[in-house]
């Protein structure tokens, strides 16, 4: 018996409901590792301010015992608190919810702000970071999403860079390479076993060994979900004991890239299915 035309209206509806609802789920998850990434980088950042601090501290203590002291403790927080805004600034772009369209972006500019986000300069951990993108590189984005997945490769290479003891080196390269724009990011940390690299995109696998680490195993999966909403893919290379190289491939126009759903938030868990 055919199911009456009610019934499948109704059933349609559902159906269509539910499949927004996923939509939003899958936007809040997103989010949620967005502020997890921002989470791991929380002692960088913190250890970051203390030292733009600590001088601004210790200039005005002399200053307040020996006025001569006053120029350098002033120029030394005008310094101290310009350093700070950059990466308060850096951090607030970052952390954005506000679901944006694509926009025609700097991609070298995209990627600085992301370093910047970072707070710690890469040398003070003996990290040698190479960026090697054409100057006016335009591509058509959602910033705030290509920035999450920049910063959690560039996580990624970090923790994997500070695992070895020799020259530690992360480099970030982008270029126009026919209708897309290629940005790979690579370290020579200790590499990935060939057998984890099939598993390497998927939900909650790991190769960092606890939370502590930023170990959710979801940053990667959470990456290659942006890549393919933003119209592109992303890969992965990597030898073991030499080099991991990330590569992401982006349409330069913004064909591809997915409308991101505008649902209220607050309607997360699914009605009970109507019958009739």
């Amino acid at each position: 018996m055919k199911p009456s035309p009610k019934r499948k209206d109704v059933h349609q509806r559902q159906l269509s409901d539910l499949k927004r609802q996923v939509d939003v789920l899958r936007d809040q998850l997103r989010r949620a590792q967005q502020l997890a990434t921002m989470g791991t980088m929380t002692a960088m950042v913190a250890h970051e301010f203390n030292n733009i601090l600590t001088p601004i501290i210790n200039y005005a203590q002399l200053a307040s015992v020996n006025p001569s002291f006053a120029p350098k403790a002033v120029a030394k927080a005008a310094d101290g608190g310009k350093r700070a805004a950059q990466i308060c600034q850096a951090i607030l772009g970052l952390t954005s919810n506000t679901p944006d369209e694509p926009t025609s972006e700097d991609l070298r500019e995209i990627v600085a702000q992301t370093i910047s986000a970072m707070a710690r300069e890469p040398a003070k951990d003996a990290i040698n970071l190479i960026v090697d993108i054409p100057d006016n590189l335009e591509i058509i984005t959602r910033r705030v999403e290509l920035q999450q997945v920049i910063l959690n490769l560039i996580m990624n290479a970090r923790h994997a860079v500070m695992q070895t003891h020799g020259t530690r080196s992360i480099s970030i390269r982008a270029r126009q390479q026919g209708d897309e724009t290629v940005i790979q990011v690579e370290d020579n940390g200790n590499g990935i076993p060939k057998a984890n690299l099939r598993k390497i995109f998927e939900p909650f696998f790991s190769t960092k060994k606890d939370a502590t680490e930023g170990g959710s195993g979801l940053g990667l999966a959470i990456c290659r979900q942006i890549v393919r909403g933003l119209g592109g893919k992303i890969d992965v290379e990597s030898t073991l004991n030499e080099s991991t190289t990330f590569t992401i491939h982006l349409p330069r126009g913004n064909a591809g890239i997915a409308r991101i759903p505008s649902i209220p938030t607050q309607r997360l868990v699914p009605q009970a299915l109507e019958v009739g």
